[in-house]
């Protein structure tokens, strides 16, 4: 049985009061080895071009998909699935061996691809140790180094270009 939101979302909004505090280090596209992309299985099919899309680039790509349904994508075997009926409690707060597997992934940039009802992403994002984090603008809570608004067409193609051509366009040290 799951219970509403609400006490995820909470647990969110207090990781990101925090979030605010800890070390950014902005990171280029260019100067970026590895990268770890957050989505929902739902999108799927249309994030693998843009995973695609960096591995051309010659970045090591890993993932980490939400599942909230019992079908599972075919995926890549380096991709991590966190299900919602066996990894998250009641309250939809991910288990401790999954935000800690997730954590030991090396990550030079994060981009989170999920929507913006998806807490149990947000909280594992939140809690990874990535220094540069990048995502869709939400209107509640400031998540990211580098937000993205998007007011039209707020299709996964559309805002991975955006996020590329962001992260093309930065200019660190």
């Amino acid at each position: 049985m799951r219970l509403t939101n609400y006490f995820i979302k909470k647990k969110v909004q207090s990781l990101a009061s925090g979030a605010a505090n800890r070390k950014h280090e902005f990171c280029t596209l260019e100067d970026a080895g590895h990268v770890l992309v957050l989505y929902q299985a739902d999108d799927h099919e249309f994030v693998e071009p843009c995973l695609e899309k960096l591995r051309k680039m010659r970045k090591k790509v890993e993932a980490c998909v939400y599942v909230s349904g019992s079908t599972l994508p075919e995926m890549k075997a380096s991709y991590t699935a966190v299900h919602a009926k066996k990894d998250l409690d009641t309250w939809q707060t991910p288990s401790d061996a999954i935000v800690e597997q997730l954590k030991t992934v090396r990550a030079d940039i994060l981009i989170d691809l999920t929507r913006s009802d998806c807490y149990p992403m947000q909280y594992i994002m939140l809690q990874h140790p990535c220094r540069f984090k990048v995502g869709v603008k939400r209107a509640d809570i400031d998540l990211y180094d580098l937000s993205i608004s998007l007011t039209e067409r707020e299709d996964i193609k559309h805002l991975f270009d955006h996020i590329l051509f962001y992260l093309q366009a930065i200019r660190s040290k």
